[in-house]
């Protein structure tokens, strides 16, 4: 918990004193949403990736346990419905597996898929509520289900927006070979250009939990994500809806507190891309001043815990 009360204020510093330095060149949006901001938004995605696989977990002692490198295919829904003048409810539904042709090794993810919503209360450029969800995650060595909840805040500048996420994960598997009893932090960065039709998104996540608690009180499990998103919405006529083509890297570090000499260490690289197809927002920038920050993708996080074992 301390380490994540660091994290949290790190990046908060970070956040404030980037948006002091681009004060002069970003101005905040106006103080009431105009009546296009808060129409509903829909917004649907597919995408394909791979994932490569590294660390001293991996394959440890030339067992050959787990795989290193696959193929990964998801999408998702995202509604984000206005309610009255300043509520938010917004409600997500994502998938993803590795639709592999062979067979999988031992702990090795296989997929998951979570859905959930937030509750928000949005005035001018501002925004603050709470989220909540869960799901089901899948590797060869495990299953079982897993579930979030937490609050968020986000403030929208004329071409930029900062968001920050706080919250609780837990899981409930047969093995016990996901982490649980896990409280996290989730900062997110966007920047856009071209009319707000291109969107630059980073993100960066700390976390702290416990792995394998079917062998006592279980061991110390830190969380590291981040990524780098790239989305682009062409000037074309597709009739009432809006495309989007996107590119995406995600990184994933899990530290687990070992009784070995060394900890055991995993490292998953994630490329993505896809296409996103959406009502009642004509680019990025529009869908971003009418909902929420998503939900943080839990379980690709909880699949890769079952190969640090």
């Amino acid at each position: 918990m301390r380490r994540l009360f660091l994290a949290t204020t790190v990046f908060g510093g970070i956040c404030a004193s980037t948006a002091q330095a681009a004060d002069a060149v970003i101005v905040e949006a106006p103080e009431v949403l105009a009546v296009a901001e808060r129409a509903l938004v829909f917004e649907m995605d597919i995408w394909g990736g791979h994932l490569w696989r590294g660390g001293n977990a991996i394959n440890e002692g030339g067992l050959g346990s787990e795989d290193e490198n696959f193929p990964l295919m998801g999408g998702g829904l995202l509604a984000g419905i206005p309610i009255g003048d300043a509520g938010l409810l917004q409600l997500e539904l994502d998938g993803e597996g590795t639709f592999y042709d062979d067979d999988l090794d031992e702990d090795t993810y296989e997929g998951s898929v979570t859905g959930g919503g937030h509750a928000a209360w949005t005035s001018g450029a501002y925004l603050v509520g709470a989220f909540g969800g869960g799901g089901r995650t899948y590797a060869t060595s495990d299953e079982g289900n897993h579930y979030l909840g937490g609050l968020e805040g986000k403030v929208n500048f004329a071409n930029a927006s900062l968001a920050l996420q706080g919250g609780y994960i837990g899981s409930d598997t047969e093995e016990q070979e996901f982490f649980d009893e896990t409280w996290f932090a989730r900062g997110i960065g966007q920047v856009f250009f071209n009319g707000g039709r291109t969107m630059l998104q980073g993100e960066l996540v700390y976390g702290q939990g416990t792995q394998d608690i079917d062998t006592g009180d279980g061991d110390d499990l830190d969380i590291y994500a981040w990524g780098l998103e790239l989305e682009h919405a062409p000037d074309i006529n597709i009739g009432a809806g809006a495309l989007s083509v996107f590119a995406a890297y995600e990184g994933l570090h899990l530290v687990e507190d070992s009784s070995l000499p060394e900890d055991d260490k995993l490292t998953d690289h994630t490329v993505r891309v896809g296409l996103k197809f959406r009502f009642g927002a004509a680019t990025p920038w529009d869908r971003e001043r009418a909902t929420a920050p998503d939900l943080p993708n839990v379980g690709r996080w909880l699949g890769s815990t079952a190969a640090v074992d």
